[in-house]
């Protein structure tokens, strides 16, 4: 009777097809069925009747099909009149047949009625016509079989619901198989065929539930190949799908059409199933998209106008057709695929029947019904959530979302919502949100105040995020100032950004307004309670202004101490600040100490960077370098994880000046590269000036003279070289310009530097050598006692005892001594620099010993420490100086040799353990064994046994050997 089905993407109905064919073969033998294909929307009742007629031989059966629609449920008879017009009724019968309907109509329309119920329709002339209609049936059944095939019966009119109720009670006599396909939950309460009749003989009902996961596995390997449909894939698909029939095929087509990974076609499918739900569905669709999430029943009714009753119906429907999931906090759910924020149910069922909660599946769904609204109905749908949301006690962040998604803060109080969800945001680290919040409420007309206060936040949040575009915020907050609008912290923060980008008449002129307004106001009042603050710190931003400076001296002998102050960086940022520009060494270190005890990000403040920055500088003064990188290193991370590249960039920065200070050329530079590169030049204000200082002198010294002088090309800020940072920029570009051969202008940027040596009361060292480089510079001009002069006035200021700066003067002044004495002065330069970790001065200072051992006639120890100068300066990346120094009249063949002399022994370096590597990376260095077990916390023994183990390993004698294999 019927052929077998060759469909591929037919999967999980082979014994609801078979359930259809046994009902056919029972009414070919005379005993008419009424089968019932029921189940959620999607599932595919119309693709199984579909599939089914499409398998009948031809003449096997004679078929008549009509398609009820929900635009049609309330035209009387139309399903019958639909079916009255098949093509498989004789002309001869099909006229009878509209006759008997057309009179049936006709009295049913005038008598007003549908036939709504049992009692309309036992009305005598319509019972009459019925009856009449079904003997017709009966007929037309006499020779071929008849399948009468009612598509989306649960959207059918009364009438003809009636009729077919009528023709159950006899359908056990005849060759008739009704065929009506249902969705329980979309038909109308005691509907006369499909609430009525009780399982029995003569009728049947045939379920279709959702896909399983091995039927989505089955479907998607026969459509798209088992290579494609892995596992993973499948297991995603179900997932968004919810094994919904309808809903897998369009992924399907989706991964068919290039695998976006963005699953459009869960959003489509969902749109074409509520298309043809009843009216309150796609009302409580699209509350629960503007909604997101999964939220409370009773909020999604209110915000579509509907009962509480309707929308749990409404949800329910979505659910059991796999379009949503159970909320993650119903017993029996489970989270979907990471990433997806989707909830899906317990494997093989459908939503819990407890559920009170559901979401969608997968974003696109929402996103799909979003996108089909118009946009005036979303925007106000968005401003109703955002209400019902303030009203049921919401988070400022939840309502902003709703805002933000309207395009304007149209409700009460909108812009201090949007205010306090920025907030949120940034705690959260969300700050495209944060972002979002203040955008909108900057384009939202408000009044001066409240205006203010947006551009402050927004200000302070894009500085940290893109400084290069936060300029722009400047000079409407300079107006806001002006017009007396700015609060205190606004005020304090216009000061930073001023100062950062060299705006200095702007600070200047700023300044001597809040010292007016605070001598008008006999004291502190609105914006002027940090004055005091402001100007010293404003002071040694820029130690070489004098207008700022005699402004500080003003404003601190007319005001008291500074007031309690409403941002505790602000404090911290100028304490540190006074101590490193007075010199007060001790205090500075301990202060930093003290800060960085309990340090944290906080993105709230402007001034938070600030103090941490330089409380990393003052520890890399007093030379905790290890301690500076590991903090930087650590806050780097912190920044990152909340975008905040201006933080990130700066602490970069100071890392790259911790490993500069040390020696490691390689990681300065790189660590400066990618400050540059993770901030443009433009974004930087002044501080440009900074991290360029330590571009230029690692590039420098490394002997890339080509990348310095890019470095050196880039324009800086106006004002930049009279601020903090100016000090090592002329420095480092001094050294460029003495390393390309213009002494008399390296001379000029050294004495440069020392303008700020004269603002400053720093003791002992200088912030930069800068003494010691103007001496190289006399030197490179042949006048050594102007180098002596420079050299001597070093020695004199530094404190006493060894230390770095003293290491790198003995070095210097050995270049103006007599040969003889040159060793000497050498070698406490030597063991200095090597105390103080400075690698590249130790690589100078060897360079230079074994060049002073060569002059004096000592061979042997000018041979022992230019192995030792080599291939430190390879390590260092130094060998440039090496070369340049000539230390081998041969052409350097001690490092050739050195070379092949390592090449030619076994490879036994690889086999070291880390803790050996490191014993005799120091070893190498020169570095005793109580010095190394000193630096370790191990014992000198220990450090003995493993040098051992390393000679042994490495197949060498001595020390001195260990630096031509590591």
């Amino acid at each position: 009777m019927a052929a077998v089905t060759g469909r591929r993407d037919l999967v999980e109905r082979d014994a609801a097809l078979t359930a259809l064919r046994a009902s056919l073969a029972d009414a070919v033998g005379g005993k008419g069925r009424l089968v019932v294909v029921e189940g959620p929307l999607g599932s595919g009742k119309s693709r199984l009747v579909h599939e089914f007629l499409e398998t009948l031989e031809p003449g096997a059966a004679r078929v008549l099909r009509a398609t009820a629609s929900l635009r049609e449920e309330a035209l009387p008879f139309g399903v019958l009149t639909q079916l009255s017009h098949g093509l498989a009724i004789p002309p001869a019968r099909r006229e009878a047949f509209r006759a008997l309907l057309a009179a049936a109509v006709e009295h049913a329309l005038l008598h007003g009625g549908t036939a709504p119920d049992a009692q309309d329709a036992a009305n005598p002339r319509i019972a009459d016509a019925f009856q009449k209609l079904t003997v017709e049936l009966a007929h037309l059944a006499e020779n071929t079989p008849l399948v009468i095939c009612v598509d989306n019966a649960h959207y059918a009119d009364a009438p003809s619901l009636h009729f077919f109720a009528g023709v159950v009670a006899w359908l056990h006599s005849t060759r008739i198989l009704v065929l009506v396909t249902d969705d329980p939950t979309m038909r109308r309460p005691r509907s006369p065929l499909l609430g009525g009749p009780a399982p029995g003989p003569h009728v049947h009902r045939v379920p279709l539930a959702p896909l399983s996961r091995t039927a989505v596995h089955s479907l998607a390997t026969r459509l798209l190949g088992p290579r494609t449909a892995t596992p993973r894939l499948t297991a995603d698909l179900y997932a968004v799908s919810g094994g919904n029939p309808l809903a897998v095929r369009a992924l399907i087509v989706d991964q068919q059409a290039g695998g976006t990974g963005h699953p459009e076609g869960y959003g489509q499918a969902l749109l074409d199933l509520v298309a043809h739900a009843r009216p309150p569905i796609p009302a409580v669709v699209r509350s629960l998209a503007v909604l997101g999430g999964a939220p409370e029943p009773a909020d999604v009714a209110r915000l579509a106008g509907q009962d509480t009753k309707t929308t749990r119906w409404a949800l329910r429907a979505l659910a059991d057709a796999g379009m949503l999931s159970a909320d993650a906090r119903v017993p029996g759910a489970h989270a979907g695929p990471p990433g997806t924020g989707v909830v899906v149910p317990a494997a093989g069922t459908a939503a819990p029947a407890h559920a009170e909660r559901y979401a969608f599946r997968h974003p696109a769904g929402a996103a799909a019904v979003l996108d089909n609204l118009p946009a005036a109905d979303r925007t106000a749908l968005h401003h109703a959530a955002a209400e019902l949301l303030r009203e049921n006690g919401a988070s400022a962040l939840t309502i902003a979302r709703q805002l933000t998604s309207a395009g304007d803060a149209g409700i009460d109080d909108g812009i201090d919502v949007l205010l306090a969800a920025s907030q949120e945001a940034l705690a959260a680290g969300d700050v495209d949100t944060a972002l979002g919040c203040l955008g909108l409420a900057r384009r939202t007309r408000t009044d001066g105040t409240t205006g203010a206060r947006v551009r402050t936040r927004l200000s302070r949040l894009e500085r940290q995020l893109k400084p290069q575009a936060a300029v722009r915020h400047l000079r409407p907050q300079l107006d806001d100032f002006h017009a007396g609008h700015l609060d205190r912290r606004g005020v304090s923060e216009l000061v930073l950004g001023l100062a950062d980008t060299g705006a200095l008449h702007d600070l200047t002129a700023l300044l001597d307004v809040l010292r007016t307004r605070y001598r008008q106001d006999s004291g502190p009042g609105p914006g002027t309670e940090d004055i005091r603050s402001l100007t010293s710190w404003a002071a040694t931003a820029y130690p070489l202004h004098t207008g700022l400076r005699r402004l500080a001296h003003s404003v601190a002998a007319a005001t008291p101490a500074a007031v309690p102050c409403h941002d505790p960086w602000l404090p911290s940022a100028v304490a540190l600040s006074d101590d490193y520009v007075d010199g007060r060494h001790d205090q500075l270190v301990r202060r930093a100490e003290l800060l960085l005890s309990t340090y944290h990000l906080d993105h709230d403040s402007l001034w938070n960077v600030e103090s941490g920055v330089l409380a990393l500088r003052g520890l890399c003064h007093a030379g905790r370098l290890d301690e500076v990188v590991a903090w930087c290193g650590k806050l780097e991370a912190e920044a990152a994880a909340h975008h905040a590249v201006a933080s990130q960039a700066r602490f970069l920065a100071v890392r790259a000046e911790a490993h500069l200070q040390r020696g490691d050329l390689v990681h300065a530079r790189d660590l400066a590269a990618r400050a540059l590169s993770l901030v443009p030049p433009q974004g930087w204000g002044v501080g440009l000036a900074g991290v360029l200082a330590c571009a230029v002198l690692a590039a420098t010294r490394s002997g890339d003279l080509a990348a310095a002088e890019k470095y050196v090309a880039l324009p800086l800020p106006e004002h930049a070289l009279h601020s903090r940072h100016g000090a090592a920029y002329l420095h480092a570009r001094g050294h460029y310009r003495l390393a390309t051969h213009h002494p008399q202008a390296a001379l000029a940027d050294f004495l440069a530097c020392g303008r700020f040596a004269e603002t400053w009361g720093r003791p002992g060292a200088d912030v930069v050598p800068w003494r010691l480089s103007a001496a190289e510079a006399w030197l490179a001009q042949n006048d050594q006692e102007q180098a002596k002069r420079l050299v001597r006035e070093q020695l004199a200021r530094l404190l006493p005892g060894p230390s770095r700066e003293r290491g790198q003067s003995l070095r210097t002044l050995a270049a103006v001594s007599r040969v003889t004495r040159r060793p000497q002065l050498l070698t406490e330069a030597v063991d200095m620099l090597k105390e103080s970790g400075d690698d590249y001065g130790l690589t100078r200072a060897l360079i230079d010993l074994g060049a002073a051992f060569r002059d004096a006639g000592d061979q042997r120890n000018a041979r022992r420490v230019a192995h030792r100068a080599w291939h430190l300066a390879k390590q260092t990346g130094t060998e440039h100086l090496y070369h340049e120094a000539a230390l081998d009249p041969a052409g350097s063949e001690v490092a050739p040799a050195a070379d092949a002399d390592a090449q030619e022994r076994p490879d036994g370096v690889s086999s070291l353990t880390r803790q050996e590597r490191r014993i005799a990376a120091l070893a190498s260095k020169g570095y005793t064994n109580r010095e190394i077990a000193a630096k370790l916390y191990i014992t000198a023994s220990t450090v003995e046994q493993h040098l051992t183990r390393v000679f042994r390993k490495v197949n060498v004698k001595r020390r001195q050997e260990l630096p031509y294999l590591l």
